[in-house]
C-alpha cells in the first residue's frame, strides 16, 4: 500500500491580549509587534497562508508562567525556538486526546 505521509501538525502559539506584554518582556529578543491588535492581524494572515498551503495547524492558547514554568521544568531556555516546541507538543497533545483509544 502507497500512502502519502502525513504532515506533523504545527502548533501557532496564541497570546491573550492580557498576556501579551509579559510575553513581549519574557522574550525581549523576538521580534514582537508594537500591539496586541498589530500581531493578531498579522498571526491571523499567516495562519490563514499556512492552512491554504495545507500545513496542519492549531491554534494553541499559551500563557507566559505556564511557559516559563515549562521550560523550567524540562529544561529549554526561555526563548522564541522553545515557544514554538512548547506549541507544538500542545498540538500534538491534543490531537491524540480527540483520537480517543
Amino acid at each position: 500500500m502507497n500512502e502519502t505521509p502525513r504532515r506533523a501538525t504545527v502548533g501557532v502559539p496564541w497570546f491573550s491580549r492580557d498576556d501579551y506584554e509579559a510575553f513581549r518582556s519574557l522574550l525581549p529578543q523576538r521580534s514582537w509587534h508594537t500591539t496586541y491588535d498589530q500581531w493578531e492581524l498579522a498571526a491571523n494572515k499567516v495562519l490563514h497562508q499556512q492552512q491554504c498551503a495545507g500545513v496542519p495547524t492549531l491554534k494553541v492558547d499559551v500563557q507566559s508562567a505556564a511557559f516559563a514554568l515549562w521550560c523550567r521544568d524540562t529544561g529549554h531556555d526561555i526563548n522564541a525556538r522553545a515557544l514554538v516546541e512548547y506549541a507544538s507538543a500542545f498540538a500534538r497533545q491534543h490531537l491524540f486526546q480527540d483520537k480517543g483509544p
